[in-house]
């Protein structure tokens, strides 16, 4: 980002505020004012893929004024749906990298999508998403039926301020990670290896969840009682999490995560 770009950003109102929040519990609620500054947008979503030959997307950011609830559950339930991931991932791998890619869309009539939109107020979307290296990320920011279709100069300027939004989330991913676990304790294995971070990336998803045990201080057998498997399961998972990362033990583990 140029010089001469940052600083008009810098001006905007609420942006130098917004930058300071991006790893902070309000920043979606702060994402929303400043977008709607330009365009009026009520909730918004993104969903994170930190290795496209891997493919777990997970929800990463959400933030709703109009049924919160609801359309945060929508949205990780469609991660589950294979007719949702697939052209998501294949949407992904045609991007060239470095891309954005911005359109509108609107619900297919009589698909789930369309119900969930009429049930709750919403009328259409804007969906950004872009690729970097193996990660991608794609952003949907969903319109209001009380603040009417967008017009076509809302649509000229949701292609400057929507893509600056979309870079913004993707900056709080690689720092906080996915909803699933912002700001839990205990988390950080899983955390570091959703966001693709090196080394942590090798493991395995049971193996993250028995490195999250282990920093949180649980014993082998807590450990076990915890995930639902045998001591001995444990005791395997622990050897293969400090041959994959080049440890010896539990400290060195900390030690490895407040480095990354």
């Amino acid at each position: 980002m140029g010089d001469k770009l940052t600083d008009t950003l810098q001006e905007r109102s609420g942006f130098a505020r917004l930058l300071h929040a991006v790893a902070l519990p309000e920043f979606g609620g702060l994402l929303c004012d400043y977008v709607s500054e330009a365009v009026r947008f009520r909730n918004f979503g993104t969903y994170y893929v930190a290795d496209i030959a891997v493919p777990e997307p997970v929800l990463s950011v959400w933030h709703g004024e109009i049924s919160d609830y609801r359309f945060r559950h929508n949205a990780s339930e469609r991660l589950s749906r294979t007719t949702v991931v697939q052209p998501l991932l294949e949407h992904f791998r045609g991007l060239p990298e470095g891309h954005i890619d911005i359109h509108r869309e609107q619900p297919r009539p009589g698909g789930r999508q369309a119900a969930m939109y009429e049930q709750t107020g919403v009328i259409e979307s804007m969906v950004v998403s872009s690729r970097e290296g193996r990660s991608a990320q794609q952003s949907f920011f969903l319109r209001s039926r009380s603040d009417g279709l967008l017009t076509d100069q809302e649509c000229a300027a949701c292609t400057q301020i929507l893509p600056i939004a979309h870079e913004l989330i993707g900056l709080r991913h690689k720092i906080v990670g996915s909803e699933l676990f912002q700001y839990q304790a205990g988390a950080r294995v899983s955390s570091l290896r959703e966001r693709g971070v090196a080394r942590f990336d090798i493991l395995s998803r049971r193996e993250a969840e028995v490195g999250d045990c282990i920093v949180n201080g649980l014993s082998v057998s807590g450990t076990a009682l915890q995930l639902g498997v045998r001591n001995s399961t444990v005791h395997t998972l622990r050897k293969r999490i400090y041959r994959k990362l080049g440890i010896t033990s539990a400290v060195e583990l900390a030690s490895l995560i407040i480095n990354e």
